[in-house]
């Protein structure tokens, strides 16, 4: 074989390799931007209900079973978007 050709052979190779990594770098970087866009709306979400609990401490306290039942089916669901 003339070594001219497996020259070409292995940079085609080289270069298919490296587009490959390349892709899958662009793929595992888009993934980090939506779990850091992911964790921003989480911490809000945290924020807004210590916020809201520290302000209707009393209230919560002084709520019957059925009532704080119904408060957490509420929490629960809001924390599922």
């Amino acid at each position: 074989m003339d070594y001219t050709i497996i020259v070409i052979i292995t940079n085609t190779l080289v270069v298919l390799a490296t587009f490959i990594a390349t892709l899958y770098r662009i793929k595992i970087e888009r993934d980090q931007i939506q779990t850091v866009k992911r964790n921003v709306q989480a911490k809000d979400c945290l924020i807004s209900l210590r916020k809201y609990i520290r302000t209707e401490r009393e209230s919560i306290s002084r709520m019957n079973e059925k009532e704080l039942q119904e408060f957490l089916d509420y929490l629960a669901k809001l924390g599922e978007c």
